[in-house]
């Protein structure tokens, strides 16, 4: 492909989606989240134990898209990289889902979802009861003291009451609301500045931007982390890694970039993009797919060596459970699925720039990285509910929740595209992207 274009060569005002175009993929996605939505209301009034796990991992698995995207878009501005230009809106979209994501795990902050999922919230509202009933003055933290009297394990709450609580300070609940908040403001802002370009060209908005990125990483990778922590250690509140935040982490980068190579082919199937996406673009991005594979298999091996090593039983009963069973198929699948086959596929520079090829590598790691949040997610259902370490039928619940969150939000970031042009298209910076050569 020619590395020659002028912004002569491009379109005025830029390219705009026509949902129409791609109605056969929007509509199937619609009618996908549709039927998951009526299927997971079935599920939540008849078996809202098990379902909450269901609906824990699809949400889950969502958020590790739009965090990937916002990921993306702040690292590019606060490194002032410029090939990314071109495919930069594909991730502002995909940061900006933000609002119908809170929108579908707001069911987590019901009580009937979230005491099934997390025990510690159980001991606290009878602790609150028992403080509320009490014959002196006694708060919270005392009264869960003193039920740790009878029960040992307790006292692992009262030590992390601080941070795991239901009323005091920054509670659970209030860390609920703020990383959706803080996305949503992060996203909103970085996408406003690059709509703001696009009536004056200014490069001050780049700078901008540039600058607002080096300042709110830091509470990005803090958000990040805890909501990883409270949503998914939280299940069991006697276990920790230090290495959790970045292991997640390493998954939203991983997998968020597959899926912005799977829309920009797409795209360009549809004819868009194919004066501004060349084969260099698919090679760059597939060098970060590579990098984010090995990057989380060093986090992935760490941390299991870590526990291996420290032998300590409140760390080691997550693997347990992940080595007991069925799961100890899956724990292997996920060594040789997530790490091996992705490193072999992507150390060709051929296969990587080569549209079709890594489309179909991108897919199969979306498909890896569904299975690892999977089997984050789900092993904690069975032991926690006392049902053993498989819940017959319970998949049928999960492909329901999976279906009604990943699919509508599919079906809504597909026809968002259509709000705006498909790249910034008065970037000062766009033609150096669209004429990158690595």
């Amino acid at each position: 492909m020619s590395h020659h274009v002028t912004f002569k060569d491009l379109p005025q005002g830029g390219e705009k989606f026509e949902p129409a175009k791609g109605g056969k993929l929007i509509g199937t996605l619609g009618l996908f989240g549709l039927l998951g939505i009526a299927a997971s209301a079935y599920f939540f009034f008849t078996s809202t134990d098990t379902f909450a796990y269901s609906w824990l991992f699809a949400v889950f698995f969502t958020f590790t898209f739009v965090v990937g995207g916002c990921f993306w878009i702040l690292l590019h501005s606060a490194s002032n990289s410029s090939w990314g230009v071109a495919v930069r809106r594909i991730w502002e979209n995909l940061a900006n889902m933000v609002v119908p994501l809170a929108i579908f795990a707001s069911p987590l902050l019901l009580t009937a979802v979230n005491k099934p999922l997390y025990e510690w919230m159980g001991h606290h509202r009878t602790a609150a009861e028992h403080a509320a009933h009490a014959d002196h003055p006694t708060t919270v933290k005392q009264a869960l003291h003193h039920m740790a009297e009878d029960n040992p394990h307790l006292h692992v709450l009262v030590t992390k009451f601080g941070y795991m609580n239901l009323t005091n300070g920054f509670s659970w609940y209030s860390r609920f609301v703020a990383y959706f908040l803080i996305l949503w403001f992060i996203a909103r802002t970085l996408r406003g500045k690059s709509l703001q370009q696009e009536q004056d060209g200014d490069i001050k908005h780049t700078i901008w931007s540039r600058q607002f990125s080096c300042i709110v990483l830091l509470p990005f990778a803090l958000i990040v982390t805890f909501a990883a922590y409270d949503w998914l250690v939280g299940l069991d509140y006697n276990w920790f890694s230090t290495m959790w935040g970045v292991y997640i982490f390493a998954g939203c980068a991983w997998a968020s970039m597959a899926v912005s190579i799977l829309v920009v082919t797409w795209l360009r199937g549809l004819g868009y993009l194919q004066k501004v996406v060349t084969d260099e673009h698919y090679h760059l991005m597939g060098k970060l797919l590579f990098a984010f594979t090995v990057f989380w298999a060093y986090i992935s091996f760490s941390q299991y060596f870590l526990i291996w090593y420290a032998n300590i039983t409140e760390e080691t009963r997550f693997y347990l459970i992940r080595n007991t069973e069925g799961w100890r198929a899956v724990s292997i699948f996920i060594l040789l699925g997530h790490f091996i086959v992705p490193f072999l596929f992507l150390l060709s520079q051929k296969r990587k720039k080569n549209p079709v090829v890594i489309s179909l590598g991108c897919l199969w790691i979306l498909f890896m990285h569904l299975v690892d949040i999977y089997w984050n997610v789900i092993p904690e259902r069975g032991p926690s509910l006392g049902i053993g370490v498989w819940v017959a039928g319970a998949w049928v619940q999960d492909i329901a929740a999976l279906c009604a969150v990943f699919g509508t939000m599919s079906w809504l970031y597909l026809r968002g595209l259509a709000k705006y042009s498909l790249y910034p298209w008065r970037d000062p910076r766009l033609i150096e992207s669209v004429n990158v050569i690595n």
